[in-house]
């Protein structure tokens, strides 16, 4: 096993690429009595369009669902309710992972972990039931308000990536599914060399890491042959520029989202930059924070997401409340007239540090931390403290010289 030292916080990861091509992760916290182990396949809702064919929105949502559907009693939640853990699954646009979480027993429900999901049982008759589930979790998504108003900001921000379209698909989607596409996405994304296991918690790093080659030791599969993935070329402008959205909420909801391309500078760098940026500018302890609260233009501080489409970034800032025309003018303002300084900088840098270090005392964020650093640069970088450390004011206005904030899309929701 290779070991990973995180500089500066001294704790360390195990790592090991199996001879069939899976990528293991293990961290020991002996402090702790929980496991969370984590199995992800590189996959989730942009992928599908490869090798030339171009397959239904939400096909690795409707995957997640049928691989949790075995041949043979217990099924998945029945046998880690046996063992005292709980099990779960997630799509995303980039990956799909099954976890489990418990305490005892932690080689056995890895082991099983393992092997429900690398053996899918399809049906025609069981992929025409789920359709009907996914409808219902469809139609549930289509009434909350938050769902409609990020699903907006994605539509009126990003023009051809699939970014755009929805995890989940639509209802037309998920009808036109049929057993062979599900068959088809599955061998060629759910091989060893296309995924990857984390466990972190208190365990035997070697015995696990041997139960773990056993398992894989004892199966076979086809030779891997990476996906030819459709290449999308985003454009700047973002697709819609304002859009006042009727639907069932109680309080106006807004999203003011800029589309940034990504810089030919270190991607994770620029990444930690911008969230530097946007926290002094509009975090809880800014001035900008203060005085919407004092005024009452805000009562809660502006969230704040960033999603990475490859070629672009949109930073989205949201909020609810009545009065959003004064807020959306507040921030059209601010990101005309903004300053960074060294103290705000620093004191940033620090809190952001400090999160780094406390990380590591909860099992959960270590182990999505490691599985966001896969999904997105295929490593665990050793040095992010340093990184963190290097950046300097100067980095950070010459930065925001280069964005043009006016590439803007705002969203609102209203009755």
């Amino acid at each position: 096993m290779k070991k990973i030292t995180i500089n500066k916080i001294n704790e360390d990861i195990y790592y090991e690429k199996l001879d069939n091509g899976l990528d293991v992760y293990l961290y020991v916290n002996p402090n702790i009595q929980n496991n969370y182990v984590t199995f992800t396949t590189k996959y989730g809702s942009i992928y599908n369009e490869f090798n030339g064919k171009k397959y239904p929105n939400g096909i690795a949502h409707f995957l997640e669902h049928k691989v949790f559907s075995q041949k043979e009693d217990p099924q998945p939640e029945e046998f880690y309710g046996m063992t005292g853990a709980i099990t779960n699954a997630y799509t995303t646009f980039k990956n799909t992972t099954y976890m489990f979480s418990g305490v005892n027993n932690i080689c056995e429900n890895i082991c099983y972990l393992l092997d429900f999901v690398q053996n899918i049982y399809l049906t025609k008759e069981s992929v025409e039931s789920e359709k009907g589930i996914i409808t219902q979790e469809i139609n549930m998504c289509n009434d909350r308000p938050g769902d409609i108003l990020y699903d907006a900001i994605r539509k009126n921000a990003i023009k051809v990536n699939p970014f755009k379209d929805s995890i989940i698909g639509t209802v037309k989607d998920i009808k036109s599914i049929t057993k062979e596409m599900l068959e088809e996405c599955y061998y060629n994304f759910y091989h060893p060399e296309n995924m990857f296991l984390v466990v972190t918690g208190n365990f035997d790093k070697d015995e696990v890491m041997k139960v773990i080659k056993e398992n894989q030791s004892n199966k076979t599969f086809k030779k891997y042959i990476p996906c030819k993935l459709k290449k999308y070329n985003e454009p700047l402008e973002v697709v819609k520029e304002k859009e006042i959205i009727k639907c069932n909420t109680d309080v106006p909801k807004m999203a003011y989202s800029i589309k940034i391309p990504i810089l030919d500078i270190d991607k994770r760098k620029q990444s930690i930059m911008m969230y530097l940026i946007f926290n002094i500018l509009f975090g809880d302890t800014s001035t900008f924070d203060e005085e919407l609260k004092k005024d009452g233009i805000i009562t809660n501080t502006l969230s704040y997401n960033l999603l990475d489409i490859d070629s672009h970034y949109i930073i989205t800032l949201a909020n609810t409340g009545d009065r959003y025309e004064e807020l959306i003018e507040k921030i059209d303002n601010k990101l005309k007239d903004m300053v960074i300084t060294d103290n705000d900088l620093e004191r940033k840098k620090r809190v952001l540090i400090s999160n780094e270090v406390f990380s590591y005392e909860n099992i959960e964020m270590v182990n999505d931390m490691i599985v966001d650093n896969v999904i997105f640069d295929n490593t665990v970088p050793d040095n992010i403290i340093e990184v963190i450390k290097s950046i300097t004011t100067k980095e950070i206005n010459n930065l925001l010289k280069k964005i043009d904030f006016s590439n803007k899309s705002i969203v609102i929701l209203k009755k």
